[in-house]
């Protein structure tokens, strides 16, 4: 008897050149890895993520959340999870701009949607925390990812879920980081 395929994670990740650098793409995909596992997905799991500046986020913020200033990260998720649990029924997914970065297709892979980090909060926010700008990268990447699965800290309860899966992926990695 075959033993049940383990789930496959495609994670697409995108930037410019000077965000790049030698095991930042290794990085991001073991901590949208250990988000996703607060999920415990059962099939093929696809997103993209995008690391980008103050300028984009702003406009992404105003476009879709009418919020005419930059943020940190923004997930455009399929909303095919809440709080981590498949939907019956999945929403329409957003896509912020098809053209430039949506990555999807993969055959079988279920599109989770697409994240994308402002490198200027995440550079401003490491030396505020007093921490490497890795470690803020991959706090980043596990809230974006919690989104994109339904996390939401919109209520009080809420917000303890999310802000306790962040805390397990994060013991995951071997990372402390107190979480905002």
């Amino acid at each position: 008897m075959r033993e049940p395929e383990a789930p496959a994670i495609l994670i697409h990740v995108r930037g410019r050149a000077r965000y790049r650098k030698p095991g930042r793409t290794r990085l991001v995909r073991a901590a949208a890895a250990a988000a996703l596992q607060q999920a415990h997905p059962s099939g093929h799991s696809e997103w993209t993520i995008r690391l980008a500046d103050d300028a984009e986020l702003r406009r992404l913020n105003r476009q879709f959340r009418n919020m005419d200033r930059p943020t940190d990260v923004l997930s455009f998720g399929s909303a095919g999870y809440h709080d981590g649990k498949p939907r019956a029924v999945p929403h329409p997914i957003h896509r912020p701009d098809a053209t430039s970065y949506l990555t999807s297709g993969t055959a079988g892979a279920e599109y989770l949607g697409d994240i994308v980090i402002s490198w200027d909060r995440c550079t401003a926010q490491a030396a505020a925390g007093d921490h490497d700008v890795d470690a803020e990268l991959t706090l980043l990447v596990i809230h974006g990812t919690l989104h994109l699965l339904g996390y939401d800290h919109d209520t009080p309860a809420r917000k303890a879920r999310m802000w306790a899966a962040q805390s397990l992926a994060l013991k995951t990695l071997k990372i402390t980081l107190r979480v905002r």
